[in-house]
């Protein structure tokens, strides 16, 4: 077989080639790979530093259920599994060996990466996109969640979502993002975790940010959805009761009166959840829960790393240095 290139694709490369030094020495994308390098080599020191801390037995595998009443469920892809296992490691070390954590695959986990989760959590789940798929179909099957069912097999976090409250033995759903630390004990979570069952209400904290409203004017959303939204619930770290018909079929309800354009919004799933936050009530964790600013309190809970570039690379620098002691 000749291996050799067409010139076709040789000038397409060339072109490829050309394109990029032109967007990184004349429109400025010099910042934005400085910026990729820079998360690059923090993300490696952090994969390091986990690798040295386990081999020193300072972070010692934890123990977890392999199912429970509370279920902890993060969404993760193959770039992300470093900072998936600093996140899981700084929330379930407080959790009294009462949560099974649950990894919801993008698509792009390996065989390596379940491996490197079993390392440090050796009863971790995992849901691939096919299983959560057959669970979604299986429960929301029928007419009346065609738009649901849609969202979760096309929107990026519609998984997320919606499979997590699958489980037949799960009464609470934990969702956590893997840009999350937590520093402290979580009194409020852990607290919300025991009694989440017996109320409809959400809890998570405050985003200060408004995401939400990118999508459309407050005033537009509750006009079209006929109900109250909850415009700074922030779904990073949420606490769940189980969803069940109720909740499902207002979530189906807000989906049919979205347009099209809100639907395949990258917010259109915080969107919903902050939508069913003000159908069902919504409990906000005190504000030693915050969202990433360029500076946090250090007396913080939990901080939320948005992905900016002020504040994603404090996760590492501060969030991982803090949890351990080490200085980057």
């Amino acid at each position: 077989m000749n291996s050799t290139p067409s010139p076709q694709n040789f000038l397409h490369r060339i072109r490829k080639q050309l394109g990029f030094a032109k967007y990184v020495l004349l429109d400025g994308g010099h910042r934005e790979v400085r910026y990729k390098w820079r998360l690059d080599s923090l993300n490696r020191w952090a994969g390091n530093l986990l690798d040295k801390l386990s081999s020193e037995g300072v972070l010692s595998p934890i123990e977890t259920p392999v199912a429970s009443d509370v279920e902890l469920h993060m969404l993760c892809g193959h770039s992300n599994v470093t900072m998936g296992i600093w996140s899981l490691w700084s929330l379930l070390r407080w959790a009294d060996g009462k949560m099974t954590p649950v990894i919801q695959s993008d698509g792009s986990i390996t065989p390596e990466d379940v491996l490197r989760f079993r390392k440090f959590f050796p009863h971790v789940r995992f849901l691939f996109p096919e299983d959560a798929k057959r669970l979604v179909e299986q429960r929301l099957a029928g007419s009346e969640f065609e738009f649901l069912r849609s969202f979760s097999h096309t929107h990026f976090f519609g998984s997320r979502l919606l499979a997590s409250h699958m489980s037949e033995q799960a009464r609470v759903v934990v969702g956590i993002d893997s840009d999350v630390l937590v520093f402290d004990r979580p009194t409020e979570v852990l607290e919300q975790c025991a009694v989440a069952h017996n109320s409809p209400a959400l809890t998570s904290f405050r985003d200060e940010f408004d995401w939400v409203t990118v999508c459309a004017p407050v005033n537009e959303i509750e006009a079209r959805c006929g109900t109250r939204i909850e415009c700074s619930f922030n779904g990073g770290l949420v606490v769940l009761p189980k969803f069940g018909d109720e909740q499902f079929s207002f979530m189906e309800r807000m989906l049919r009166a979205y347009t099209p354009e809100w639907r395949a919004h990258y917010f259109a799933e915080q969107m919903l959840l902050a939508l069913t936050a003000g159908e069902f009530g919504w409990n906000e964790l005190p504000v030693s829960y915050q969202m990433g600013q360029e500076t946090n309190s250090p007396d913080a809970i939990a901080i939320h790393y948005i992905s900016n570039h002020a504040v994603r690379p404090r996760y590492f620098s501060e969030g991982v240095a803090r949890l351990v002691g080490q200085q980057r």
